[in-house]
């Protein structure tokens, strides 16, 4: 006798649990409709990526910008043409290795103020000779003050008259390079007539600070007519406060 799961053959044999048992169509068939809507998803979405590829890579960016975003574009910058042409044209600025050439790194500035360091005293003198016109700097001295204080200048030196008539000649102790149009401090000369000399000296001082690095300069000119400033020297002394 055959059971509700088994199949005749023509032949009269039997085939048993051939069609399997209800539970097992109703997986089969959930697994057939998971597949088809798997199938249908993928169907339906590689399209639509295929689609928008293919509008990106017609998409014209520069006919974008040039209609839709160029007129909301930041004006307050430069282009690069615009900077090249404004400030310095391409060639025309220093290579880092051009500036490595022509400036001092920080181990040859500190090698150079190496003697000035914590001293208390600067001095240059010697022989000169040299013919007055403008404003012109005859002597200088440096130093780095190891403390607060002061720093006690003196100089000397002589003018002579070359001209043939009246002269009248100028020097001053200074922290710059020029006479004018402060005339404090002034050493002078003034000659009459032709021909003559005459010795000059003065003394300043100035106020430093710990660690800083002061320089003075005895700067010298003709005022009136014709003549030369002799064999100065200048002296710095620092005393502390």
């Amino acid at each position: 006798m055959l059971g509700a799961s088994d199949v005749e053959r023509k032949d009269g044999s039997h085939m048993s649990r051939l069609m399997g048992t209800p539970h097992r169509w109703r997986t089969a068939g959930a697994g057939l409709v998971a597949g088809m809507l798997v199938g249908v998803t993928a169907a339906v979405v590689v399209p639509a990526i295929a689609a928008e590829d293919v509008i990106h890579a017609a998409t014209s960016w520069k006919k974008v910008w040039k209609k839709h975003l160029r007129k909301y574009a930041d004006k307050r910058y430069y282009t690069k043409s615009q900077s090249d042409e404004r400030y310095a044209a391409a060639g025309s600025s220093y290579s880092v290795a051009q500036s490595d050439a022509r400036y001092y790194t920080k181990a040859e500035i500190d090698a150079r103020l190496a003697s000035l360091v914590n001293s208390v005293s600067a001095y240059a003198d010697g022989a000169q000779n040299i013919t007055l016109t403008d404003e012109v700097v005859v002597r200088s001295v440096s130093l780095v003050a190891p403390a607060d204080g002061k720093v006690i200048v003196t100089s000397s030196g002589y003018f002579v008259n070359e001209n043939g008539g009246p002269t009248t000649l100028r020097c001053k102790i200074s922290t710059g390079t020029t006479i004018e149009p402060d005339r404090t401090f002034l050493q002078f000369a003034q000659f009459p007539g032709a021909g003559g000399s005459e010795v000059i000296g003065g003394t300043r001082g100035f106020d430093v600070t710990k660690g800083s690095l002061l320089t003075v300069n005895l700067v010298c000119d003709q005022f009136i007519g014709a003549g030369s400033v002799r064999d100065t020297a200048l002296t710095a002394v620092f005393a502390p406060s």
